[in-house]
């Protein structure tokens, strides 16, 4: 029977301590005064840049965008039988320094 008492006594003082030691980890409050001398002043809200115009569309005449059809007639006056292997070397030189 002792021991069923002693059992119980150290459960109940480990039961008040446990108790008694949560109000002291306990985060402290801040102070009311300086928590309202903070919000007295407020952040001024950022600056919203005004919307921006929208861009002016561009148009284009079909006839202005060239077409390899333009370049047909120059391109057989050009060329020849004899002529084709230089002018397309000369293109892939031209292509590959791009």
């Amino acid at each position: 029977m002792t021991s069923s008492k002693i059992n119980g006594a150290f459960a109940l003082v480990l039961g008040v301590l446990l108790v008694a030691g949560c109000g002291v980890l306990k985060k402290k409050q801040p102070e009311p005064a300086a928590s309202a001398s903070q919000a007295a002043v407020p952040t001024p809200p950022p600056a919203v840049p005004p919307p921006a115009a929208p861009a002016a569309e561009v148009t284009v005449a079909d006839d202005a965008i060239p077409a390899p059809e333009d370049f047909e007639d120059e391109a057989f006056e050009k060329v020849s039988d004899k002529t084709y292997k230089s002018e397309l070397d000369s293109l892939k030189k031209e292509i590959q320094a791009k």
